[in-house]
């Protein structure tokens, strides 16, 4: 359907073709389409209706609050028209009419231009008071085209005289003593170039050297903006400022006393106590926690002649030894991840003392575990005098303690590895940590979740010692498969027929930082046949220092002899260790 556009009969308002009424006059384009029903109305019409008004002009339905009619734009708002009329005739210029002459183009013949010609009208053109066109009929569509004619000229009548005058006097020179000469510009204080020293004025200030003058800004350099001012203007005050805290600082070091030191309280809060505390009670000015201030240790001279004078020792500590670092694990079990090595570092570093009563677990300083480690000593040496002063559990400050009697001692169970016949809580995962030794600590009443104890095979030994020794817990540890002794099991060199010691479970010795290792052997990895490593470097096998031992050949089985080295603890005085049958060389 093609769309055409009419105009109304009545007021020629341009309509649609398929136009039943005029919106302008009303007037009826289509009887037959007028009578029929009106369009569904929308559902949102009777809404939108009370938000709509009609324009006064030209009666067009509008929204209410428009500014002007988008039918004819006639403004809406009385108060906005008058503003606009302000502001319009605030605006207006006034402009001078000037009457110019109408030029009229009139048809001319061909009889009338020859008789112009011969009565000298066009020679006198400046007599002539109008321009004359002539209108040529070309016989084209184009009725805009004019041609002039041989007579007229556009132009301004000037007198020839004047015209003379005005060039000679635009072009006459002037004299040369009559010429300006240029300005110089000079700065405040310096006299001008043609004043003479006489003629100068004594009370004048002396010239200033252009290093002395101050800095000219360029006319192409922007002036700063005010936010720049005021930014130079902070760093000044910045400056100054840290100026003065220096200057504070070196004040209060002058002043300070030479007779202090440096202690942490059990928070980690650094405090500055005076000698003359040494061994007294306080109280954390921040954090309200108690400390004790250590005391000073006595020279080992006065120990000496103390010992050899037979004068009453110093009080020393109910505890005889003490573990430091040591891994204390809160187990929560809606948490737990059986997984290996989930538990290693969720733990707090925590002191072990051994008593013949009882057994202390302390907390010296909150963190995780290798956190604020410079924290702990001026702690550690003050728990340790407030024991020395026979000070009770009770009044020890610190951040978290935990006492185990003698009677709870004995329930503390293997939890990593299980002891032998009982089945593993953690599914034989090491969750503490690979080749990790875990013991499970008895529930107290302030205990909320499981808590254990993990150790490497070092600290495990000196624990399960204090154990025995101190606590008088006998066979403690004995039921698991960690080696409390050190176990070798012996060899023949394949070469030399030497015999070649290797350390029994190795994977408690190879990551503990208590142990030092070294080499002994090497075991082929197709044959099993042992090498010791004195052999090894005789025969340069896998280089001088045997870093090509693995693609080296066995001397047996003339296969890659592979990397499986044989180690033994090194140490000052090598005891005679424990030795077990050899294993059945392979084959």
């Amino acid at each position: 359907m093609k769309m055409q556009i009419v105009s109304c009969p009545h007021c020629g308002t341009y309509l649609l073709n398929d136009t039943c009424e005029c919106h302008a006059c009303g007037h009826v384009l289509d009887k037959r389409a007028a009578a029929l029903p009106q369009a569904h109305i929308l559902p949102t019409d009777n809404a939108v209706a009370e938000d709509m008004e009609a324009c006064p002009s030209c009666g067009e339905t509008c929204r209410t609050g428009l500014v002007r009619c988008w039918n004819c734009g006639t403004f809406l708002r009385p108060e906005i028209e008058e503003s606009y009329r302000k502001k319009q005739a605030s605006t207006h210029f006034e402009i001078e009419h000037i009457d110019l002459p109408i030029l009229e183009a009139s048809f001319v013949t061909e009889e009338d231009s020859l008789q112009r010609r011969d009565s000298g009208f066009d020679s006198d053109f400046n007599s002539a008071p109008e321009n004359y066109f002539q209108a040529s009929d070309t016989g084209g569509d184009d009725e805009d085209d004019f041609d002039l004619s041989m007579g007229t000229v556009f132009g301004e009548v000037v007198d020839e005289a004047q015209e003379v005058a005005s060039d000679e006097e635009t072009f006459r020179l002037r004299p040369l003593e009559e010429t300006p000469a240029p300005s110089i510009p000079t700065y405040a204080g310096t006299p001008a170039a043609s004043t003479s020293p006489a003629e100068m004025d004594v009370n004048e200030p002396p010239v200033q050297s252009e290093a002395e003058l101050p800095p000219i800004q360029s006319l192409n350099e922007p002036p700063p903006s005010p936010q720049e001012v005021e930014a130079a203007a902070a760093e000044d005050l910045l400056k100054i400022a840290a100026d003065e805290e220096q200057d504070i600082q070196q004040v209060r070091k002058s002043m300070r006393s030479k007779d202090t030191f440096v202690i942490f309280c059990p928070q980690g809060c650094r405090i500055r106590v005076k000698e003359r505390h040494r061994g007294r009670k306080g109280k954390c000015p921040r954090c309200q926690s108690e400390f004790v201030v250590p005391r000073k240790p006595a020279p080992k001279k006065v120990e000496a002649e103390a010992a050899t004078t037979g004068e009453d020792p110093v009080l020393t500590s109910r505890y005889k030894k003490w573990l430091n670092d040591i891994r204390l694990h809160t187990v929560d079990p809606v948490k737990l991840r059986i997984k290996a090595d989930s538990l290693l570092n969720e733990c707090q570093a925590v002191d072990i003392g051994f008593s013949a009563d009882d057994l202390l677990i302390a907390t010296l300083v909150v963190g995780k575990f290798g956190a604020n480690a410079k924290k702990f000593p001026p702690v550690r040496q003050a728990m340790i005098e407030h024991f020395s002063k026979q000070g009770t559990f009770e009044q020890l400050a610190i951040p978290a303690k935990k006492l185990l009697t003698k009677e709870l001692l004995t329930q503390i169970t293997a939890a990593q590895p299980a002891a032998i016949g009982v089945e593993s809580l953690f599914a034989d995962i090491p969750v503490f940590g690979t080749n990790r030794i875990a013991v499970k600590l008895p529930k107290t009443p302030d205990s909320t979740n499981p808590q254990y104890l993990s150790f490497s095979l070092s600290e495990y030994r000196a624990f399960v010692e204090g154990m025995q020794s101190v606590c008088g817990i006998q066979d403690f540890g004995t039921n698991t498969e960690v080696p409390l002794t050190d176990e070798y099991l012996v060899h023949k060199c394949v070469m030399s027929g030497a015999p070649v010691q290797e350390l029994a479970k190795l994977n408690y010795y190879i990551k503990d930082p208590g142990f030092k290792l070294e080499v002994t052997g090497w075991r082929c990895a197709k044959c099993g046949v042992v090498l010791s490593e004195a052999a090894r470097t005789e025969a340069k096998l896998g280089g001088a220092n045997g870093k090509g031992i693995a693609k080296a050949k066995c001397p047996k089985c003339t296969q890659k002899f592979g990397d499986l080295p044989l180690y033994r603890l090194v140490v000052s005085e090598t005891p005679a260790p424990a030795t077990t049958e050899p294993e059945p060389e392979m084959a």
